[in-house]
């Protein structure tokens, strides 16, 4: 019980770290400001590839990884879910670019829904009365604000969705975060190295147009990307798909405040509708856990 207690704890501070730490990711990729936002995408993969071949290299892990791969059914695994991740960074850097840091920041608040509804359908899950009204109050800002656009918020679904499959698939594989994210980075490998000598050979300067500065930046691409997933994954693995998807909510407040705090994105008084029933239903949930736990635990 102690053990399980413990667990639940290290998990929170996982997922919260990794939440926080993505949230402030707009700043990065709009103080690079790359010409093509794949680029990014690119030197993402390779940098974090070459960080985590380190990381497994010194810890001995790379054994365990080769028997891992060796397996048929984990490189199956292994190749939808790279796939989901690279779609993701890649709309992800496009929105960023583009000004639609609030509507990355909807998507991301989207996200957990996704992953909760995944978590009843594919992974078994619970939910109980409250949780089913968090998630309620949830749905019901994320409707509205989807409303106020007046449109069909593809770039807030696509992030969701890819994501949300992501994790799901992650959880039932049961596997260790780094090593996983590591055969990820590896499968991009040849697609980022293919295009930055593309770049190269068409008359543009890879690393974001050289320098020092630029090339720094570049490899700080992959600390950026691989610290903030290995929390998040760790923080998957040790909580269930509701808990680690509702602390995913701070992700997309960051992103929400330096959309239109830093960015000057719009933020209109009624847009206070649609997020203040989504960290209403938030409250709802984390209020009621302790209650859930005791009426859970069985009489003596």
């Amino acid at each position: 019980m102690e053990n399980s207690k413990k667990n639940s704890l290290a998990g929170i501070g996982f997922s919260l770290s990794a939440g926080i730490l993505w949230g402030i990711v707009p700043l990065y990729i709009k103080f690079i400001d790359a010409d093509d936002p794949y680029e990014i995408v690119a030197h993402r993969s390779l940098w974090s590839a070459v960080l985590l071949f380190i990381i497994c290299w010194v810890s001995g892990q790379l054994g365990e990884i080769w028997t891992m791969i060796k397996q048929r059914k984990n490189l199956l695994n292994f190749f939808i879910t790279t796939l989901f991740l690279s779609l993701n960074w890649g709309v992800y850097v496009y929105a960023v670019q583009t000004g639609q840091v609030v509507s990355a920041a909807l998507g991301y608040f989207i996200y957990p829904l996704c992953t909760v509804l995944l978590g009843i359908l594919v992974l078994g899950e619970r939910l109980d009365k409250w949780a089913w009204l968090a998630i309620g109050l949830v749905c019901l800002g994320v409707i509205a604000k989807a409303m106020m656009i007046m449109d069909v918020p593809w770039v807030s679904l696509v992030l969701a969705g890819s994501f949300s499959l992501y994790a799901v698939i992650r959880k039932r594989m049961d596997m260790d975060p780094l090593q996983g994210l590591f055969i990820e980075t590896v499968f991009l490998l040849p697609f980022a190295v293919g295009f930055l000598f593309w770049m190269s050979t068409n008359g543009q300067v890879p690393f974001f147009g050289g320098g020092a500065v630029n090339i720094a930046l570049a490899l700080l691409a992959g600390g950026i990307t691989v610290l903030p997933l290995i929390l998040f994954l760790k923080g998957n693995r040790a909580l269930n798909m509701t808990m680690a998807s509702l602390l995913f909510y701070s992700n997309p407040t960051m992103q929400l405040l330096l959309g239109v705090m830093v960015f000057s994105e719009q933020f209109m008084p009624r847009d206070l509708l649609a997020f203040g029933l989504i960290w209403i239903g938030i409250a709802v949930y984390f209020t009621t856990r302790a209650r859930v736990a005791r009426l859970a635990v069985p009489a003596p």
